[in-house]
């Protein structure tokens, strides 16, 4: 397990109703479609109040048998842990027996410091936008849970290669655990950045609707 992340956000706003979001963006390298970064820590804050969000950067792989577009709740229907220092479990398979499965693909791929990967068997069905499969790399939370941080459609024999540096930013408005969104049209962002070896920010949503660090 990694060092522990903390990121808390702080509301005083006095728009009603708002959900606090944590999104990640992680480099994708596929020959499959976009990905949409997701949801991945929500919480809904009244004024005055804050919530304190925690993370390890310890990876899973996840499939779902959806489709991931912008906008939509992605779901997990089934995943399996990753290592990008382990030659045994830096590559994963997606494979079809009537179900999808994910297995270990050891030596598929070299061992590259902050690489994963995970290919798709001739067995996978045919992708569509209804019935998927989409895949996703999920990070564990301040529980150990893994948690879906970015999604992408999937199918028959393809390579997924994911780069697993996360790039954070945060969100104060309507918004559900797991939702995809479209980073390049959504507004009100703001990025957050962990210096090397600071592992604890502050962010405070002001009276102005405006973020404000410490």
């Amino acid at each position: 397990m990694g060092d522990q992340f903390q990121l808390t956000l702080r509301n005083e706003s006095d728009q009603p109703g708002l959900t606090f979001a944590v999104y990640t963006v992680i480099d994708s390298i596929t020959n499959a479609t976009e990905t949409f970064p997701m949801a991945w820590q929500v919480k809904r804050l009244n004024k005055g109040n804050k919530v304190t969000f925690k993370w390890t950067l310890d990876y899973w792989f996840m499939f779902s048998a959806q489709g991931a577009q912008a906008g939509a709740i992605w779901e997990e229907n089934g995943s399996i842990d990753v290592s990008d220092t382990s030659k045994a479990q830096n590559s994963v398979l997606l494979d079809y027996d009537g179900d999808y499965l994910f297995r270990y693909n050891p030596g598929a791929h070299p061992v590259r410091d902050g690489y994963v990967y995970l290919d798709t068997s001739a067995q996978v069905p045919k992708y569509t936008p209804e019935n998927g499969p989409s895949v996703a790399l999920a990070i564990a939370t301040g529980d150990g849970t893994p948690s879906p941080a970015v999604a992408g459609n999937s199918g028959i024999n393809l390579d997924h290669e994911f780069k697993i540096h996360p790039t954070y930013y945060i969100q104060a408005g309507q918004v559900e655990l797991g939702q995809m969104a479209d980073l390049t049209t959504t507004t009100a962002l703001q990025k957050v950045v962990f210096e090397p070896g600071v592992y604890q920010a502050f962010w405070t949503l002001t009276e102005e609707n405006t973020w404000t660090q410490g």
